[in-house]
């Protein structure tokens, strides 16, 4: 603990507050949620020491859990504000109930504040906290910073009071403090961090759940085509469940790249606590919306959720198992299609969707690799066991594995049952040449690491697969 002798009578202190308020999220739910990513099994013990009372929680949660202080989410307009009053003389003090060892580690990253004080003995929270300032500093003016109404009681005590992101509540009960009182909050729209978050733009690829019935050519049936919306919309929540549960899994690693860092979550204008609400809620409205579906959607649903799980926490670390999974991902939301709108899928449709789906995921792989190499960077990408000398085997597997998938399609095209469903079915070996097309320019493109995003997005933003799309589809009508 970081305090010098009482302080001057004259001397005013500035008193900072640290979760919530210093930074932009809380210490112990961050703990306790790294830990039950790290070593879920060790969770199980929480309870016990939890009973033991708060702070001894806390001391064994630090006890197992180590985070990075420097990439932490902190506010700047509250450390502007502490370097203000720095500057005018007064006392900045780092008061929190977090553990001393905590505040110890913020205070000296930031080198700003003068003492630095966080919970040994006790648990250093509401009342308490005011009686230790009354006990320590003798100063005639405090400011304080805080978020929250176990503050109430230390604002009670300040002449100038400034709360972080006060609930309308909290608003009145600060109000009948009679205080000089500021209002700092983040300039944040909370559904347009929502949308970002549950990654709203990512639900284009849940379209291929309506290829069944189109394949299976049940244009004029309704009930096929609601069914089918209602498993678009099902699985669109289940991929959100599992964008915000990455998202959270891979919250420290976020932190420290580039444009991850500016997600809602990493940034901390998204509290983890909200990510953790939405993950069930989002899970909520995905089996809710296909409930009197059947049960094998609700298999498909919970297959496509226990092999995200998985990829999370060991396949997505794994060379080549990782793309098959990716692959599989895919050929699950055409199962599900199926599924809902009680449309058998084909083995040929399924055959061309795997080989498809897994040389799309090998695009994006050697994508990576390819700027990893003319950033001259070495090792692994990311979390991925993929290296730059891999190059050309992700490349060979890749192109080999795409075209595949267009034999097979030319395969599916000899056979009678294309004669059967299609008027002109020669037409459609058009389609063949416009694949050929687009994937090899796919690769073309992902070569000069211009695929930096699922190639399924950057299909959706280029104006050449739509074109391309357009011909296909003309293709499909004129034969049928």
């Amino acid at each position: 603990m970081k305090v010098q002798s009482l302080t001057n009578e004259s001397q005013p202190i500035f008193v900072v507050d640290m979760d919530d308020s210093l930074l932009k999220t809380d210490l112990l739910l961050e703990k306790l949620v790294k830990l039950g990513i790290e070593s879920p099994l060790r969770l199980l013990k929480a309870p016990f020491f939890l009973f033991r009372g708060k702070l001894a929680f806390k001391k064994w949660l630090n006890e197992n859990v180590e985070l990075d202080y420097s990439a932490l989410p902190y506010r700047s307009e509250v450390l502007s504000r502490a370097r203000s009053a720095k500057e005018r003389g007064e006392r900045t003090i780092l008061l929190s109930a977090a553990l001393q060892e905590d505040v110890n580690k913020v205070s000296d990253l930031l080198r700003v504040f003068d003492d630095s004080i966080g919970s040994q003995k006790e648990n250093l929270k509401g009342q308490k906290k005011i009686n230790y300032l009354k006990e320590n500093y003798s100063s005639s003016s405090m400011t304080y910073i805080g978020d929250s109404f176990s503050d109430l009681k230390v604002w009670s005590e300040c002449n100038k009071v400034i709360a972080i992101n006060p609930s309308s509540i909290l608003v009145s009960q600060i109000n009948k403090l009679n205080k000089y009182t500021e209002y700092i909050f983040d300039e944040n729209n909370f559904l347009a961090l929502i949308t970002k978050q549950i990654r709203v733009y990512q639900w284009t690829k849940n379209i291929l759940v309506l290829l069944p019935v189109f394949a299976a050519h049940r244009f004029v049936e309704i009930l096929p085509w609601i069914n089918s919306l209602r498993a678009f919309v099902a699985f669109s929540f289940l991929a959100s469940t599992v964008y915000v549960f990455n998202d959270i899994c891979d919250l420290s690693s976020d932190r420290k790249q580039g444009s991850k860092k500016h997600r809602p979550l990493a940034s901390g204008n998204l509290s983890l606590r909200t990510a953790l609400f939405l993950m069930p809620a989002c899970l909520f409205v995905s089996f809710s919306v296909c409930w009197g579906l059947g049960r094998e959607i609700f298999l498909v649903l919970g297959s496509y959720l226990l092999m995200n799980i998985i990829y999370s926490f060991w396949v997505k670390k794994s060379l080549v198992m990782d793309v098959v999974f990716l692959a599989g991902f895919y050929t699950l939301r055409i199962f599900a299609g199926g599924a809902a709108s009680d449309t058998m899928v084909s083995e040929w449709l399924l055959s061309f969707s795997v080989f498809f789906f897994f040389g799309l995921a090998m695009v994006k792989r050697y994508s990576e690799l390819k700027i990893q190499s003319l950033s001259l960077v070495k090792g692994p990408v990311g979390r991925r066991s993929y290296d730059p000398q891999d190059l050309l085997t992700v490349l060979v597997s890749g192109i080999s594995t795409s075209i595949l998938s267009i034999l097979i399609l030319a395969l599916y095209l000899s056979t009678g049952e294309v004669k059967r469903l299609y008027q002109s079915p020669s037409l459609l070996w058009f389609v063949t040449p416009c694949l050929l097309y687009w994937i090899n320019r796919l690769w073309i493109l992902g070569a000069r690491g211009q695929v930096t995003e699922d190639p399924l997005i950057f299909a959706l933003k280029d104006k050449t697969t739509w074109g391309v799309t357009v011909v296909i589809i003309s293709i499909v009508l004129l034969a049928i």
